[in-house]
């Protein structure tokens, strides 16, 4: 049975009492959560959005929970400390909630399969949150939570299938050991600026989808990544962004065995702000042979493609930002054209 409660409506205490799914959305009015033992047994989904007047979920103790989700709760300044006690909660969401003021954050239910939290400025550490208990984590998202500083990344669980972290600009360090990552397939870590370097032992071997973009302070070049170790992978988006006066670009493009550093099993591959490349090297063709996407953006002195061109398998072809290159791929009358024509979707803008 599920309840949606608008603003001003109520219930008896009957249909209460038999919910499996409370979703209170766009509720202003002063709210508290405090269930008698048993009050809400039956219930497995809480959805809360757009509530004003929730300012803590401290008496929200229904065991039965297996999914909560928190979006767009600007008052609430505080998570409930009996998070770990939910025994049954697999999926906890926390979104936009920009007075939750979180020192540390609360210890986990080892149950857990989901932690996702955006936009949460105030969150500080997740330091005790005993993240490598939950051996049942597949799925872990920090995005956009400024103040959360990590000197060192707790350990993860080695069900984690998927990392993302995005514009988190205190968190400093990536998890250490995560080449032990065996079950990790997708890796995201995008406009974390302080992270200067890889931990080591190699990225986590299983890869199938990585994208790294932003990560200015990053210190090895592509060449010490390890890339090509990662076999299963088939998704790879780099920006290697502005590098520091005098210092090199992570990617010799321009060397002859440029693309020998990227694993033969990719399918898409996107590379972004190359900002004093002029040529990308011959090999991809035969190296990068099973590639069905390839973009290449916001190069602006890029003017010279693969003299071999493009593998048979490349479907899509897009470039973007790439001033010198468009005028020389316009259809027909570009000197390039000829290179690419037989490309069935060719985007350049």
């Amino acid at each position: 049975m599920a309840l949606n409660i608008p603003q001003g409506d109520s219930s008896s205490n009957n249909s209460i009492s038999q919910l499996e799914s409370l979703k209170i959305h766009h509720y202003d009015s002063s709210m508290s959560f405090s269930f008698a033992k048993g009050r809400l047994a039956p219930l497995k989904a809480l959805d809360i959005f757009d509530c004003k007047g929730v300012e803590s979920l401290e008496g929200i103790a229904v065991e039965s929970l297996e999914t909560m989700i928190i979006n767009m709760c600007q008052n609430m300044g505080s998570l409930p400390q009996c998070l770990h006690t939910l025994s049954h909660l697999t999926r906890l969401d926390i979104y936009n909630c920009p007075a939750l003021e979180i020192e540390d954050f609360p210890p986990l239910p080892v149950t857990l399969s989901s932690l996702d939290l955006r936009n949460c400025s105030k969150i500080k550490s997740i330091a005790n949150c005993n993240i490598a208990n939950c051996n049942n984590l597949i799925e872990l998202k920090i995005w956009q939570c400024p103040l959360l500083e990590i000197e060192d990344f707790p350990p993860l669980p080695i069900t984690l299938q998927s990392l993302e972290l995005w514009d988190c600009p205190m968190i400093k360090s990536l998890p250490n050991k995560w080449h032990h990552l065996t079950s990790l397939q997708k890796l995201r870590i995008l406009y974390c600026q302080n992270i200067k370097c890889f931990p080591k032992g190699g990225l986590p071997p299983k890869l199938r989808d990585l994208e790294i973009k932003g990560l200015v302070a990053l210190k090895p070049p592509v060449r010490e990544w390890g890339l090509p170790l990662l076999t299963s992978l088939e998704s790879l988006c780099v920006e290697f962004g502005m590098r520091g006066e005098g210092e090199k670009e992570w990617f010799p493009s321009d060397d002859k065995d440029a693309w020998s550093l990227f694993p033969s099993s990719l399918t898409s591959l996107q590379i972004y702000d190359l900002r004093n490349t002029e040529r990308l090297s011959s090999g991809l063709c035969n190296h990068l042979s099973s590639l069905r996407l390839f973009l290449i953006r916001d190069c602006p002195k890029l003017r010279y493609l693969p003299e071999d061109g493009f593998p048979p398998s490349l479907q899509n072809l897009r470039i973007f930002g790439c001033e010198i290159l468009k005028e020389r791929c316009a259809k027909l009358t570009g000197d390039y054209w000829p290179l690419i024509q037989e490309i069935p979707e060719v985007h350049i803008w």
